[in-house]
């Protein structure tokens, strides 16, 4: 088992502190597991790169069959992948995928497929 932890607040740092150990994490005052559990912990330090983090706010403006384009993106298919499930053209699919970066403000499709999979792992039935 591991335990995401959101800045560096290890077992041996909290056993290192002169004061006694804390279950939260000194960054953030997130709650840690306790040390004694033997859980390794794996370090986060990420952030969602800026252009990304900026899509994120519009994707409202994509429309029902952009947003499944987007969803797919996010899955990771190809065009073609879209094109089969979706019983339109390869051509129509690269429409929908410019469009979708162009409304985002995104630079290429690996972005619009990161910022897809952020919002479903959010929000697994889609965006609202």
């Amino acid at each position: 088992m591991v335990a995401l932890v959101c800045h560096a607040n290890s077992p041996a740092e909290r056993a290192a502190e002169k004061s006694a150990p804390t279950d939260r994490c000194n960054a953030c005052g997130a709650v840690l597991p306790p040390a004694d559990q033997g859980v390794p912990l794996v370090v986060l330090r990420a952030t969602i790169p800026q252009p990304i983090a900026a899509a994120l706010r519009f994707t409202h403006l994509l429309s029902a069959r952009e947003r499944t384009v987007f969803q797919l993106l996010g899955a990771g298919y190809d065009n073609r992948s879209i094109a089969s499930e979706l019983g339109v053209s390869e051509r129509t699919v690269k429409r929908h995928v410019t469009v979708i970066l162009a409304k985002l403000g995104l630079e290429s499709r690996l972005q619009a497929g990161l910022a897809a999979l952020i919002i479903s792992s959010s929000f697994p039935g889609g965006p609202k």
